[in-house]
């Protein structure tokens, strides 16, 4: 059993990495709530340009997977009560070792652009940065609505 347990680790362990990756698309992509829903549109140019970093999600993976890890490297410590006192420690260190791993490698690079509309009015909105970045300066086309703002370029 316990040449086992190392083995369903390592398993959990790459699921958890896999869960995190994603396939790369052409073109913008949408949320399906995002479908079908209308937005203003509009036009400005960008006054202000500050890279930003969005914290990433942590979920069941991170915590779930640390925790068994955790517990698995700690469940040969000892004997008795002391075994299962370490491994329960274990469980909820790798825990919370595995939730901030996973926010971390889920954390996206972005863009905080302050942009004044052609109404006049100024919006600051918050972007990743997915392929070319904004510059002060550039005209650019702002869509709102929905469920939020999001910043196209004119080209």
């Amino acid at each position: 059993m316990k040449t086992k347990l190392p083995l369903f680790a390592l398993v959990l362990g790459a699921l958890a990495l896999a869960a995190g990756c994603t396939f790369p698309s052409r073109g913008t992509v949408y949320d399906r709530s995002r479908v079908g829903r209308a937005m203003a549109v509009e036009t400005g140019d960008v006054v202000s340009v500050n890279n930003v970093t969005v914290a990433g999600d942590s979920g069941i993976i991170g915590t779930g997977g640390g925790g068994l890890v955790g517990h698995a490297a700690a469940s040969g410590i000892g004997q008795g009560t002391g075994s299962a006192i370490a491994a329960a420690g274990g469980a909820v260190v790798g825990a919370i070792a595995g939730s901030a791993v996973e926010e971390a490698a889920r954390r996206k690079d972005a863009q905080e652009v302050t942009i004044k509309l052609s109404s006049g009015e100024t919006v600051v909105i918050v972007q990743e940065t997915k392929d070319t970045p904004f510059m002060v300066g550039e005209h650019v086309q702002v869509l709102q609505g929905g469920y939020g703002a999001t910043i196209k370029h004119l080209y």
